[in-house]
Formats: C-alpha cells, sequence, structure tokens
C-alpha cells in the first residue's frame, strides 16, 4: 500500500500542482478516498521539490533571464522581474500567517466542494471576458505593476483548498487582458517563488520536527521527486497546449463535475 500511495500521490501532485484544478483540494481528498494515512512532512516536501525542479526546467531560460534582469537595469525584463518579486508578497504573507487557521479550519470536503465550484464560474467569466477582447497582449513586458499585483493578490486566494493557484491567476491574467497563452506563461513565473517557498517551508519543518520513525525508505522519497517530477513536465506542456486552443473550458468541466461528486458523496 505505501508503494501505491506514493505512486498516486505523485501523479496528483504532479499534475494538479499545475493544472487549473486545485492540488490543495485532490491532496486532500485522496487520503479520504483510499483511507490512506498522513504521507507526513518529507513526503510532501518532495512532492514539492519534484514539481519545482519540473517548472525550472521547462521554463529556465526564462527564469534565466529574469534573475539576471533582476539587476540589470537595461535588461528588457528588468520592470518584469521586479513587478514577480513584488507580487509574491501577498502570498507569501497569507501563508505565513494564515495557513496554520486554514489548514484547520478549510480542509473539510464540503468546503473544497463549495470552493471548486465557485471559482469555476469565476474561470467562465474571465474566458468570456477574454474572448470579447479584440486585440488581447502577448507580451508579459507590457504589464503595469498595477495588473501585476492584481494577479498576485489573486494568487494569494489559492490557499484556500479547492481555489487552484494556476486557475485563479490565469484567471486574473485574462482580466488584465493578456492572451491565453501569456496568461499561463505568467502564471507559471509568478508560481516559482512561492511553490519553492512551500516546498522549502514544508522540509524546514521535517528539519526541525523530525518523525520519530521513518514513515517511507530513501528509495520511496526518491520515486515520488521522480513521478512528481516527471509528471509535472508532462502537466505544463499540456496546460499551455490546451490552452491555447480552447481555453480553460475543459478544466471549468471537470471541476464542476467532482464539485458535484464531493457534495453529493460527502
Amino acid at each position: 500500500m505505501e508503494l501505491f500511495q506514493i505512486i498516486l500521490l505523485s501523479i496528483i501532485q504532479g499534475l494538479t500542482e499545475f493544472l487549473p484544478v486545485s492540488s490543495s483540494g485532490h491532496l486532500i481528498l485522496a487520503p479520504m478516498v483510499f483511507n490512506f494515512e498522513d504521507q507526513g512532512l518529507a513526503l510532501d516536501a518532495i512532492l514539492h521539490l519534484g514539481t519545482l525542479l519540473a517548472i525550472i526546467i521547462f521554463f529556465r531560460k526564462d527564469l534565466k533571464d529574469l534573475a539576471i534582469g533582476l539587476f540589470d537595469r537595461k535588461s528588457k525584463v528588468h520592470h518584469l522581474a521586479w513587478c514577480i518579486i513584488l507580487a509574491s508578497f501577498p502570498a507569501g504573507l497569507v501563508g505565513l500567517f494564515g495557513e496554520g487557521w486554514i489548514e484547520a479550519n478549510l480542509r473539510g470536503p464540503t468546503f473544497v466542494g463549495c470552493n471548486l465550484l465557485f471559482w469555476s464560474f469565476i474561470f467562465v467569466g474571465a474566458d468570456r471576458y477574454n474572448s470579447k477582447s479584440t486585440n488581447p497582449t502577448a507580451e508579459l513586458n507590457q504589464l503595469s505593476l498595477q495588473k501585476v499585483l492584481f494577479i498576485g493578490f489573486a494568487q494569494a486566494i489559492a490557499l484556500l483548498p479547492g481555489t487552484s493557484r494556476s486557475g485563479i491567476t490565469i484567471a486574473a491574467g485574462l482580466f488584465t487582458n493578456l492572451s491565453h497563452t501569456s496568461a499561463t506563461r505568467f502564471s507559471f513565473l509568478l508560481g516559482t517563488p512561492i511553490i519553492f517557498a512551500a516546498g522549502m517551508h514544508k522540509l524546514l519543518q521535517f528539519i526541525t520536527q523530525p518523525p520519530s520513525e521513518q514513515t517511507y525508505s530513501n528509495l520511496h522519497m526518491l520515486l515520488g521527486l521522480g513521478i512528481s517530477f516527471l509528471v509535472g513536465l508532462f502537466a505544463i506542456q499540456l496546460l499551455l497546449k490546451i490552452v491555447a486552443r480552447v481555453g480553460l473550458l475543459p478544466f471549468i468541466i471537470y471541476r464542476i463535475i467532482l464539485a458535484g461528486g464531493i457534495l453529493l458523496y460527502y
């Protein structure tokens, strides 16, 4: 059962970290459905590290340019790089001060189902709003600080289980007149600092509060890392292709079906 649990949770983490269907919602529901024991901080940290590696590898050129652009005023991405840093603060602050309360009060299946449903309708509105735009921009460097901060505050809401970080930031990007492809790419770039911070936070918790006994072997942990990394790479490519062709509609339909199933079952 341990091997099956690791494989399933790794696939869920790799897919739902990037697809707009809520990773936290799925990781809350999977143990309930399959009667898993809590996977623990070590596996949580490893799975987050796997998806972090996926986004770093896939967007390595963009991230390298942004890192250089932070300190090079002549760089064409200097403004964008600092905007991403500033836009990461809202989610970071909410996570730092509100994560404990959210974990204790908002991880029930009913809240997850209702939140999946509510934000699905917001995503429909974003898709329709953007489809009416005659000239959506494909240039991330044209984003103003106000628009970037709007997307950054939207990212902070994603800490509520059932929301989806990628979904709400893509939707916010669509509302700011970004094209579907640009909104999706920006969602990934903006999410990198948060995914990194979440992984390091879980790793630090594990180091400072090690379990009394090791739940999984090192081989199991390595397997989880590899699967979440490979599935994460696949999910990034899949999302970019689907959103460019048909927008968020397939994910909205899935979210509504999932929300209905959760609310009926629980």
